[in-house]
């Protein structure tokens, strides 16, 4: 029996194919997948998947599904999708990521006394792509090759603020021939520390230097966002027409309050002066939370944000004027979204856009069973989202099914990898 690998060394949001060869029919196989981080060795996820060879004396992952195991159907990435955390302090996966080690993924296959390994390389940055860090006008990093006619994308991040947390991302998106420039917008040195009152006035050197960089100047510019840089994103367009197509994951129609648990503050300012905003109250986060912990239930921010906006007098004046952007749009929202009512959030902003008559392309595209998994496809596994401890007896879920995120992921790259292109 042998391991049969298409790609052993491959970028790490590649699909690759996995197969099992030298079996006899009927015969069991049980496949181990083991992965961690580079950056976190003691941080280990593993799946496992009971297949039956078939007729052709082979287990191929693309088009048998497993008999038993950690999913269900013909998926070539399913050991790798499915895996969980099996050992280590999950934080230590968020932090100190470097983007130019690798990840390994070992791959073992057992029949009776018959064993096999395999282990598969996976690739965060393509050889061509350099990396520049910039500290200062802003905080960011800028991804680039020498290709002349590469497109430039802007990338934000949500409500987790670090740079490194959306460095994966972009790199994987410079390798498909973009350039990209990340910009952290809190949470880094020199930045506030917390997402409240951050100045729309900071991108104004983001641009300046996106259009004086000889890679970038004189190109369209296009945004990619994700959650809480969903809503900052959206906003940037309406004030900038550069920006030319916003790919938005998990945004809303609203400014809400910033993400301090103490203070009641707008998120963004403009001109000195606080947007208007939707306010959330404590009181009804605190109560849900001791709910979660009472029922043993796993929590989640979308019951403040719905009760915020039922109470909020001032929906229209804190509405993100979606009407005024100069640009083509495509949305993504998962319906089981728990962070918050991101899918009401983009229905509203697809209506607006409707009776706007709105002159430029506009798309949403719903998954049934996805909350906010957003990232590139095949590095986190989709288990963690599903329950994350942010406090004793309090876990916290993103929304949706692992089954259902991971469908979200993959087909949204797809199609923003298409729509930029």
């Amino acid at each position: 029996m042998q391991i049969y690998i298409s790609e052993k060394a491959s970028m790490a949001d590649r699909k690759i194919e996995i197969m099992a060869l030298g079996l006899l029919p009927g015969e069991n196989v049980k496949f181990t997948a083991s992965m961690s981080y580079p950056w976190a060795p003691s941080v280990v996820f593993k799946s496992t998947a009971n297949f039956i060879a078939d007729d052709s004396c082979c287990v191929d992952l693309s088009r048998q599904a497993p008999v038993s195991g950690d999913y269900q159907n013909a998926d070539a990435m399913g050991l790798i999708t499915s895996m969980r955390h099996v050992s280590g302090e999950l934080k230590d996966a968020w932090e100190n990521i470097s983007i130019g080690k690798s990840m390994q993924i070992e791959i073992s296959a057992e029949c009776g006394a018959q064993s096999a390994t395999a282990t598969i390389e996976r690739s965060f940055l393509a050889q061509e792509t350099k990396v520049e860090m910039i500290a200062d006008p802003f905080v960011g990093a800028f991804f680039y090759s020498d290709a002349p006619h590469s497109k430039t994308v802007l990338m934000l991040g949500g409500s987790s603020g670090e740079l490194i947390n959306i460095l994966p991302v972009a790199s994987l998106l410079a390798a498909h021939g973009f350039n990209v420039l990340a910009v952290a917008y809190f949470a880094e040195p020199r930045l506030p520390k917390e997402l409240m009152r951050i100045p729309l006035e900071y991108f104004g050197p983001v641009f300046s230097w996106l259009d004086a960089n000889p890679f970038s100047k004189g190109k369209d510019i296009y945004m990619h966002c994700m959650s809480k840089g969903g809503e900052l994103g959206l906003l940037l367009a309406a004030i900038h027409p550069e920006i030319k197509k916003i790919a938005a994951y998990a945004p809303h129609a609203y400014c809400f309050q910033g993400t301090s648990f103490t203070k009641h503050a707008s998120s963004w300012t403009y001109k000195g002066e606080e947007l208007a905003y939707i306010r959330l109250q404590f009181r009804t986060l605190y109560a849900d939370m001791l709910r979660c912990i009472i029922k043993n239930e796993p929590f989640g921010y979308t019951h403040t944000h719905v009760m915020g906006l039922k109470r909020a007098r001032n929906k229209e004046q804190a509405r993100i004027k979606v009407e005024e952007i100069k640009a083509d749009l495509l949305i993504f929202s998962g319906k089981q979204c728990n962070m918050w009512n991101s899918h009401d959030g983009c229905t509203e902003i697809m209506a607006q856009l409707g009776k706007c008559n709105y002159k430029y392309s506009y798309e949403y595209i719903a998954y049934e069973n996805a909350g906010e998994p957003f990232y590139a496809p095949y590095i986190i596994p989709e288990s963690i989202r599903l329950s994350m401890k942010i406090a004793p007896r309090l876990a916290l879920t993103m929304g949706g099914t692992i089954q259902g995120n991971t469908d979200a992921v993959i087909d949204s790259w797809e199609r923003m990898l298409a729509f930029f292109s």
